[in-house]
């Protein structure tokens, strides 16, 4: 770790005295771009050991869980407010507001990220969302992977619990595959980005900062852009091929990590298969259920909701927003971008505020259903919303046990999808009631919208939130942060070890009477 940290510094000294005699302008550079990553890149290296120093001496993983968010959070907050962060002085609410959005990968802003932030604020924004999107936790075990001597059983235990895992077996392995994944990804989103804008119109300083922003920014499902506009600036508003390229990085980063790996697996046993059957003329036997249940589900939900959620913003904003593509094909991207985004990030190339209030209503469904789980988005996830709306329907048919492809679902698992499901509304109807309260001005439907999108992490937004009064914003700042870490996951940390001693007993049956 020593070493790690020697050779980052040693790599921003070389490129501060490549700048220094080498650069005649005023504006910003890639080499001034690399040695502020450099730097940030060491500034996280210190972080992560730290952190790793404190969660191998506390014994619940929950709560390592949530405090690793809140520490990130405030720590993020007094970084941007530093006056090299910021090109004015800002307030702490503000620093925490952005901080949270973008350790939660939300995407709501209460500032304008081009122009309030230099670009040392914008590599420390876009550092807290690849820290958010990932984990600290996971971004520590890959660096403990490679500079330290293996690891607990307890941090095995922490990992599994963020990654999803039912088991600790090869878990520090699937921390370094979800971290080197992610860092492919972004490197590929990066180039795909960089060649696909006209960098003589683009209104940045650097196309290879864009890039890097953007790409890193739509993986990790924050919807922060380096554009006033976002992507609804002129410059890239009709950029069909890049709003395709953010779409399969949105789509990648929201679909899940063990999900990615399956399929990549699958991919891989059936090119082997063929490899083995045409060269070797032998016959190789697949593995028995390669690709799982929670694959199939997880993929067939996405599926669904991408196409179906295209086809309803073609048709219900054909005459509205989607006016000022006037292509048949770039009407077709924005809507598939649209459902794309909706789900899982506040990036959006329509104006929403010529939005009909059916287009506003299912923008709401869709991101309080969110993104998959072990993934970068939020909301309550598809599966879950898949898994009720499946238990429904069979109890509906008169059975007693949810059953899918020959397989049982067990009842821990459909009880936690309706506690999920009923936390998630309860959270929500309490916050629109204290932000009515707290700002009786605004309209309803726009405060939940804003309500909805801070829970799910989505960070879409009808212009209210710079106008919030501070009392509502740290409404948001709390509800970012139940969203992202999990409403459940925070009560399972809180109480599950004090109570305890229910495995020993057992009542008799009482029925209720229900509807």
């Amino acid at each position: 770790m020593i070493f790690l940290s020697f050779f980052i510094l040693i790599t921003s000294f070389i490129f501060s005295v490549g700048q220094l005699f080498f650069s005649k302008t005023d504006k910003i550079t890639d080499i001034q771009i690399i040695l502020l990553i450099c730097l940030t890149l060491y500034i996280l290296i210190r972080i992560t050991y730290f952190m790793r120093i404190i969660y191998v001496k506390i014994h619940n993983p929950a709560f390592i869980f949530i405090t690793s968010f809140v520490f990130l959070s405030f720590l993020g907050s007094v970084l941007l407010m530093l006056p090299t962060s910021t090109v004015k002085k800002i307030s702490f609410i503000d620093a925490l507001f952005t901080s949270t959005s973008a350790v939660c990968v939300t995407g709501l802003v209460v500032l304008d990220t081009a122009k309030d932030f230099t670009y040392f604020g914008k590599v420390i924004i876009l550092t807290l969302v690849e820290l958010g999107g990932l984990g600290i936790l996971t971004i520590t075990s890959f660096f403990s992977y490679f500079f330290r001597d293996g690891f607990s059983f307890r941090e095995g235990i922490y990992i599994s619990n963020f990654l999803n895992t039912k088991t600790t077996n090869n878990v520090l392995s699937l921390a370094v595959k979800v971290v080197m994944f992610t860092l492919i990804v972004e490197t590929i989103g990066t180039l795909l980005i960089y060649f696909s804008i006209n960098r003589n119109f683009i209104e940045t300083d650097s196309p290879l900062f864009f890039s890097i922003f953007h790409s890193i920014s739509a993986f990790c499902n924050s919807g922060f852009s380096t554009l006033s506009k976002g992507l609804y600036s002129e410059s890239v508003r009709f950029n069909y091929l890049l709003q395709f390229i953010i779409a399969c990085l949105l789509i990648l980063g929201g679909i899940g990590f063990n999900i990615l790996f399956n399929f990549f697996t699958y991919i891989w046993i059936t090119f082997k298969k063929y490899f083995y059957r045409v060269f070797k003329e032998e016959y190789f036997r697949y593995p028995a259920h390669i690709v799982t249940l929670n694959t199939k589900i997880v993929v067939f939900t996405t599926f669904i909701l991408l196409f179906f959620g295209t086809i309803f913003y073609y048709f219900s904003e054909l005459h509205f927003s989607l006016i000022e593509h006037p292509s048949f094909t770039g009407k077709w991207v924005a809507s598939f971008f649209s459902s794309a985004t909706s789900r899982t990030a506040g990036f959006q190339v329509l104006n929403l505020n010529k939005w009909t209030p059916i287009t506003i209503l299912f923008t709401i469904f869709l991101m309080w259903i969110g993104a998959s789980p072990a993934s970068t988005g939020g909301g309550i996830k598809t599966s879950t919303f898949a898994l009720a709306l499946m238990n429904v329907i069979s109890l509906s048919i008169g059975k007693n046990r949810l059953e899918i492809q020959r397989k049982e679902i067990s009842s821990e698992t459909v009880r936690r999808s309706f506690a999920i499901i009923i936390l998630s509304l309860i959270v929500i109807y309490i916050s629109i009631l204290i932000i009515l309260f707290l700002d009786p001005k605004k309209d309803i439907l726009s405060i939940s919208f804003e309500v909805f999108s801070a829970f799910s992490t989505v960070g879409l937004s009808l212009g209210i939130t710079s106008n919030l009064s501070n009392g509502s914003k740290l409404v948001l700042i709390i509800l970012m942060l139940l969203g992202r870490i999990g409403v459940f996951n925070i009560m399972v940390g809180l109480l599950k070890n004090r109570i305890n001693s229910h495995y020993y007993y057992r009542f008799p049956q009482g029925n209720i009477l229900i509807n």
